[in-house]
């Protein structure tokens, strides 16, 4: 059975929840926003591998190189973008560095961001300051970001817009197309942290456009930790 965000279908969800996911037996699961529990075939998957390395070492490993490379068309294909701009990364934290320690700055140069980001993405960009590039958070309204706020905290120094998705502890939306939209109109990249919104939330990064996205499939993706990706 397989399901696409954004598209309605006639899904038996109790029978789903039943046969997929074996926390039902015992639990009411509602912590995905921190960790999933693994759905069978999850589990099978990490068992599998498992088990052919500790029998067969690294023999099969052209095998299980192919069927990387065919979660990367998946990954690619769930957020609109091309395989070869599809890195696999350990956390969506190890995304972020990634883009901050390799994008190229110049002294003087600014990051724009909510001030109630989750702190893998603040510290990554505070750690810039020896390099002459200044960190500028931008305090919630209301409960929410607003895009006229980060919009006023951008100058012509301004190089990256970095924000979530879905905020950790609010659990507010931001508007990605508004955002890119103005990102694109002042020549600022935009950095998206997608873990918190991922697999229910359609994300096309070609659309809104977005320049970097980076999140882990602990989450909604329903898979382990240490397995995420990164767009750039």
């Amino acid at each position: 059975m397989t399901f696409t965000p954004g598209v309605e279908s006639a899904v038996d969800w109790d029978a789903l929840r039943k046969a997929e996911f074996p926390v039902s037996e015992r639990w009411a699961y509602f912590d995905h926003a921190a960790v999933s529990p693994l759905p069978r075939r999850t589990a099978a998957a990490l068992c599998e591998w498992s088990d052919d390395v500790a029998r067969n070492g690294v023999v099969n490993w052209p095998d299980w190189s192919r069927r990387l490379e065919e979660i990367r068309v998946r990954a690619a294909r769930l957020i609109g973008a091309d395989p070869d701009e599809v890195a696999f990364v350990n956390s969506t934290t190890q995304g972020i560095g990634l883009v901050a320690e390799g994008f190229p700055w110049r002294p003087g140069d600014s990051v724009v961001t909510a001030a109630e980001e989750y702190p893998s993405n603040i510290y990554p960009w505070m750690n810039l300051a020896d390099r002459g590039v200044t960190l500028r958070t931008v305090p919630s309204r209301e409960g929410r970001v607003w895009v006229e706020d980060l919009a006023a905290a951008m100058d012509a120094s301004t190089r990256v817009l970095t924000i979530s998705h879905v905020e950790f502890a609010s659990g507010f939306r931001n508007d990605l197309d508004a955002l890119g939209e103005l990102c694109r109109s002042r020549g600022v990249a935009l950095f998206v942290d997608a873990i918190q919104g991922l697999g229910p939330l359609v994300i096309d990064v070609r659309r809104t456009p977005i320049d970097f996205l980076a999140a882990d499939g602990h989450k909604w993706l329903l898979g382990p930790e240490g397995a995420g990706l990164l767009y750039v």
